[in-house]
């Protein structure tokens, strides 16, 4: 089974012992290095830690793709600059405004949950900056 659903993607990969899901889509650039963990431990033959490593990201994928949906690229984008995948948080036609300043602050600190900041110090230092140009005091 293919699917698409962002929101319970730990329960379809994992499936019901019989039929699992091979592939998913928009959540997997936001989450990739543990879904890659996870996929890896599946392979190794432990379910187990893999579903523990999609569990810890799900809350993060609601966010992201929470109302409304159509702005889901804004957190995967904003995520990808606070990784230093990008040097600015901009996006086409002014996306990267389809989020408010509280919605992506809480984008940060659910990443920094899951272990998906790849340099912590670099995600916070950008996070301060996005803050202060925003108007935030830190």
């Amino acid at each position: 089974m293919y699917t698409g659903d962002d929101f319970n993607y730990p329960e379809l990969i994992d499936g019901d012992g019989t039929h699992h899901s091979d592939a998913l889509l928009g959540i997997f650039a936001a989450i990739y290095p543990a879904a890659s963990a996870a996929l890896q431990s599946y392979d190794a033959g432990d379910p187990a830690r893999a579903r523990a490593i999609l569990d810890s990201t799900r809350e993060l994928g609601k966010h992201i793709f929470s109302a409304p949906t159509f702005y889901y690229k804004t957190g995967i984008a904003f995520m990808s600059w606070l990784n230093g995948k990008q040097p600015g948080f901009q996006m086409v036609g002014g996306l990267h405004s389809g989020r408010s300043v509280v919605h992506l602050a809480r984008t940060f600190e659910l990443a920094d949950q899951a272990g998906l900041l790849k340099d912590p110090a670099l995600a916070a230092f950008r996070m301060s900056d996005f803050l202060r140009i925003n108007g935030v005091g830190v």
